[in-house]
């Protein structure tokens, strides 16, 4: 086992929402271990609910799928593209630690233990495709049916979720860190995620991520939605996001 460089949590810290204690002021830290559970998801989601004075409860369990998708395009997914390496992403070694007092509620994730999983001397898909299994099947779709059943939560509406920040990483940012080569070959990781993998990988019959590939690129360069994310519906004067099919297909 292999660990997180502080160069590699510097470069998470800066470019994303992970949480350096030395950097990150703590306003307060709900532990991840509280969403193993249906009842530890529904008071997340409530309490997101009463913080950001939310006036519909679908859209707080909406945020909360966001901000998971987020922490799970990120930091795993993205490690694994630029570094090699796999966090442990199990719920009890991570906490969402919120640094300000912003009503949007959008925590920095904090890995408690920083080993990580390493390719080693095994051939380096077959690593990438297990490590993705593990945290599709193990992490991501245990919390993304707890959601679904608490609250019927569309799961597409939450495996586009992860899609529409997995597009932003592969397609947007990687090219404002490298040269165009070596931004080809890093998304050699993205057509394995959203192409190769089987339904399998996921807990599903089907690869979620292909429902969504061909979305249209807007002017922005961002993909447009497939689904609605709800947040329009958060306050009474919300609007569409900038990405939302409604917006969009008018």
């Amino acid at each position: 086992m292999g660990s997180l460089r502080k160069h590699e949590e510097q470069f998470l810290h800066e470019h994303f929402r992970y949480f350096l204690e030395v950097e990150d002021e703590v306003f307060e830290s709900i532990n991840g271990e509280r969403l193993k559970t249906k009842t530890g998801v529904q008071q997340t989601i409530d309490y997101i609910h009463a913080y950001m004075k939310s006036e519909f409860l679908l859209t707080s369990a909406s945020i909360l799928s966001k901000r998971y998708s987020y922490y799970i395009a990120t930091v795993p997914i993205a490690m694994m593209t630029l570094f090699n390496k796999s966090p442990n992403m199990k719920l009890e070694n991570i906490k969402l630690v919120r640094t300000n007092e912003e009503q949007k509620w959008f925590p920095k994730l904090d890995l408690i233990s920083k080993e990580v999983s390493e390719p080693g001397e095994l051939n380096r898909n077959k690593w990438l495709r297990n490590e993705l299994t593990n945290l599709f099947t193990q992490h991501v779709r245990p919390l993304f049916l707890h959601i679904n059943q608490l609250t019927r939560l569309s799961m597409d509406v939450m495996w586009e979720n992860i899609a529409i920040y997995m597009f932003r990483f592969y397609e947007r940012e990687l090219v404002q860190w490298y040269d165009r080569e070596t931004v080809r070959k890093l998304q050699e990781d993205f057509y394995l995620i959203v192409e190769q993998l089987p339904g399998e990988a996921f807990g599903e019959k089907t690869n979620p991520f292909t429902y969504f590939i061909k979305q249209p690129v807007l002017e922005t360069g961002a993909r447009q939605r497939k689904c609605c994310c709800l947040s329009y519906k958060l306050y009474e004067d919300s609007n569409y996001c900038k990405v939302c099919p409604h917006l969009h297909n008018q």
